[in-house]
């Protein structure tokens, strides 16, 4: 079986416009930068893979190791007293985790490509990692760290689309611009359907129920007929903005046996086992 790697980017936000302004004071910066992200990777069991134009490329054989890596870079770059032409560097950072294949001291394959399309999404002082790299790092003990959902988006040249994670730090940075991709949208309801008429208070009520965090389920209970699915598909195009997740209609009318709700409801969502 081939095992799983963790894949880092970084990038060096408005680098072009560094050396610009100020390229003197850009070669000490940029060595300082490299030998900081660097010494970040070897320190925590990574290995350079390459170095791509004012970032680079490193590779670990656990998410631990890789986004501990991560906050070191950060912690050392918000450390750094930076020329007063440069200013501080900011750079952003992309993980993901996945197999690929080797060759000749490089790696190939999607997930390669999905941990740089998802640093591609950053801004200068971020740390983003994809889903499957946040489900490792779970039950890690990591101190200190929280993952904030960022929603699914679509990354260029990856056909699915990725739910990203952003990871915040007390000491680093966490307010940030919007992701440079546009949001996908989370839901499957039906377009075209009729509009609702009469049902604000309900609309209202249901809205507050599932608002609550004390209610994770709320039912529509009333005699067939009487418009409870209408309801609550008008309820799912009103709430899909309030809700990171998605919404989602799964239709289970035509199920006959109970081990094939899972099932539906999987299909709806998109998720495969």
């Amino acid at each position: 079986m081939t095992p799983l790697l963790t894949f880092l980017f970084t990038d060096l936000e408005n680098s072009t416009g560094l050396w610009q302004q100020a390229p003197a004071a850009m070669q000490d910066a940029l060595a300082r930068h490299d030998a900081l992200t660097q010494a970040a990777v070897k320190e925590h069991n990574g290995r350079i893979v390459k170095t791509t134009g004012d970032g680079l490329h490193a590779v670990f054989d656990s998410a631990a190791d890789g986004i501990t890596a991560a906050i070191a870079m950060q912690l050392a770059l918000v450390g750094q007293d930076w020329p007063a032409e440069t200013g501080p560097l900011k750079v952003r950072i992309g993980l993901h985790t996945g197999e690929s294949q080797e060759r000749a001291g490089d790696f190939y394959g999607p997930a390669v490509n999905t941990a740089a399309r998802v640093m591609d999404l950053g801004h200068g002082g971020q740390i983003l990692l994809s889903e499957v790299t946040v489900l490792l790092l779970r039950g890690q003990g990591l101190a200190d760290i929280t993952f904030r959902d960022l929603g699914a988006h679509q990354l260029k040249g990856v056909p699915d689309p990725e739910r990203i994670f952003q990871l915040d730090h007390p000491d680093l940075a966490h307010d940030f611009q919007p992701l440079r991709s546009a949001s996908v949208p989370k839901h499957n309801l039906p377009a075209g359907a009729a509009p609702l008429l009469g049902r604000e208070s309900e609309i209202g009520t249901l809205s507050g129920l599932l608002a609550d965090s004390e209610h994770p389920l709320v039912t529509i209970v009333a005699p067939g007929g009487t418009g409870k699915s209408h309801l609550a598909l008008e309820l799912g195009r009103r709430l899909v903005a309030n809700f990171s997740s998605g919404v989602y209609f799964v239709e289970l009318a035509p199920i006959n046996e109970s081990e094939n709700i899972i099932p539906a409801v999987a299909e709806a969502v998109g998720y495969r086992f």
